[in-house]
């Protein structure tokens, strides 16, 4: 992971690690949202599963798929939209003022050529 290598290079420490991933956990949209905005589920169904979810603590596509509301299909599309949604931690840890852009690129290069 990212962060870790940047932890361990002494770039930023763990707890603006911590900060910047809970920023990104809040500034992230639900995977139930995309799917509503995809056209995939409905406002009705979204809560359906968000009541399924209380006693059968489970994601929230894979309860999807279980209760027929979402083809296996439509998770693996909604998933990957999510992921493409979530704001980079590089580009987070820069906005935040904890890296600078040029380290930032410095740091994404070496470590995506480890």
């Amino acid at each position: 992971m990212f962060g870790k290598f940047l932890v361990d290079r002494g770039r930023i420490s763990e707890a603006d690690l911590l900060r910047a991933l809970e920023r990104q956990a809040v500034a992230s949209i639900s995977v139930g949202r995309l799917a509503y905005e995809n056209g995939m589920m409905t406002l009705d169904q979204i809560i359906e599963v968000l009541d399924a979810q209380r006693t059968r603590h489970r994601p929230f596509c894979a309860l999807a798929v279980e209760m027929g509301i979402l083809s296996p299909e439509q998770r693996r599309e909604v998933l990957d939209l999510h992921a493409q949604a979530r704001l980079p931690l590089g580009q987070l840890l820069v906005e935040m003022g904890l890296l600078a852009p040029d380290l930032a690129i410095e740091e994404l290069e070496l470590y995506e050529d480890q």
